[in-house]
């Protein structure tokens, strides 16, 4: 009879969770409110948008792996994945400041080069950040607790970027500008150093094994080989596909937010009670996801949320102008899977990473968790050029309150009707994923066991549900 651990003290959790809560105040002025600026205020055009910002968000997919790789190969006293946290802070920080508050006169280079300084160091810190979390437990159900808290703390963060952004709005027009993203930026870059130091002081580093002698990784070829482990490996890619398409699903929205509340819904004013609405619903729903998870498995929950949230946002194009209350329910079901959406995928990425030690002898979460984010900033650059794209050719113009009948139908299509087609392909995906509760306590037996470093994948566990 197996004993499980003991669940991970609250207070850790609550620590490792706080530096979620700047860091999603801050992606919100990236991802949401700043295209949105440059298009208006700084007069960047949205031809030019639709190129530079998946040019900076594809820059990750060489420093993604990278950071990934190297982090999982740093060895410190401070430990693997601390060191590159606070080394990119202060770049972060110099990116963040330069964006949110620019020089009057700058053009697309400024936003390129900025950009892509944002996002390297943002790798830097994001990426080892999160595979701490996911290794400071081996259980199924605990690295479920640990994604959903840092959930909590980023909806927290988006909750407060929706205030700021409601209190520097303008009085007149109630339009969400520049002065909200420089707020933003002010309150973000003054509360990380804050919540940095409490993750470095009261979250440790689990201790790692060496590793073993008939290490395959330091023979020649080993590349080769490490590669072909993580292609084999059958759960990683029934997560990282649908994490990919549900993550195209979920930037169509975040994108053209800002542009459907204000162009289709033609209701500025409502911006931040909706996004209030919107995450309070996403912390509301995340302890409905975790009971979930554990009596259907982290797999099957997120696949209801994700077909829950797909059938909401069909009804989007049926919303017109002043519609608040329609919209509003909308914002509110979708909200409800968000806790899904965010903490399954990154719990049963963790139990990937199981696999992967069993059948290659190391731990390399950080290759993992870099090639999942790499991912996620890919779908956000795809979904941003193409729809910054269309827009363009439906004649779509950020600075007129008179667009076309065409062009706002195209925006709500955009905004609602192709998330449903990617959430629904991302769930009859995700529902194969083989790895349940008793298989990763069986992956755990088998390591601990000492059974490591197979040949070939472990057939039993790549076996279909």
């Amino acid at each position: 009879m197996s004993v499980s651990p003991p669940p991970l003290p609250a207070s850790r959790l609550l620590a490792y969770g706080f530096s979620a809560l700047p860091l999603s105040t801050l992606a919100v002025g990236m991802f949401i409110i700043l295209p949105t600026v440059y298009a208006e205020s700084a007069g960047i055009a949205m031809a030019q948008l639709a190129l530079v910002v998946p040019l900076t968000r594809l820059w990750d997919v060489i420093t993604d792996p990278l950071v990934g790789w190297l982090s999982d190969r740093t060895r410190t006293r401070f430990g693997r994945r601390r060191p590159w946290v606070l080394i990119a802070w202060l770049p972060l920080s110099a990116s963040i400041y330069a964006l949110y508050v620019p020089p009057p006169g700058i053009g697309a280079f400024y936003l390129l080069g900025w950009s892509m300084v944002f996002f390297t160091s943002g790798t830097m810190l994001f990426m080892p950040y999160t595979v701490w979390g996911a290794e400071l437990s081996d259980s199924y159900h605990q690295r479920s607790r640990v994604f959903a808290y840092r959930h909590v703390f980023a909806a927290l963060g988006t909750l407060l970027a929706a205030t700021l952004a409601w209190m520097a709005r303008d009085a007149g027009t109630d339009v969400v500008g520049a002065p909200a993203l420089e707020l933003i930026a002010w309150v973000g870059l003054a509360m990380l150093p804050v919540t940095l130091l409490v993750l470095f002081l009261k979250v440790p580093e689990p201790a790692l094994p060496p590793p073993p002698a008939a290490d395959r990784e330091t023979r020649p070829g080993a590349w080769r080989r490490s590669v072909a482990l993580l292609i084999a490996n059958r759960p990683f890619r029934l997560v990282l596909v649908p994490y990919f398409l549900n993550g195209i699903a979920n930037a169509f929205p975040a994108t053209l937010f800002f542009f459907f509340v204000r162009h289709r819904l033609a209701e500025p004013g409502a911006t931040g009670m909706l996004l209030s609405a919107y995450f309070l619903a996403a912390i509301v729903g995340t302890p409905i996801w975790l009971t979930l998870s554990r009596s259907l498995g982290k797999h099957r929950a997120w696949c209801i949320a994700m077909l829950l949230a797909a059938a909401a946002f069909a009804f989007v194009p049926l919303v017109g102008p002043g519609e608040i209350v329609a919209f509003l329910a909308i914002i509110v079901v979708a909200g409800l899977t968000l806790g899904a959406d965010l903490a399954m995928p990154g719990a049963m990425l963790a139990d990937v990473v199981d696999q992967d030690t069993l059948n290659g002898g190391r731990r390399r979460a950080g290759i993992f968790f870099a090639l999942w984010a790499m991912v996620a900033k890919v779908a956000l650059a795809l979904a941003v050029g193409i729809s910054f794209s269309i827009l363009a050719r439906t004649g779509f113009d950020a600075y007129s309150t008179t667009n076309s009948p065409e062009a706002l139908l195209t925006l709500a299509i955009l905004f609602g009707i192709l998330p449903v087609g990617f959430k629904l392909v991302a769930a009859a995906v995700a529902w194969r994923y083989p790895i349940t509760a008793e298989r990763q306590q069986a992956l755990q037996k088998a390591i601990a066991a000492g059974n490591i470093g197979a040949p070939k994948p472990a057939a039993p566990f790549d076996a279909p549900a």
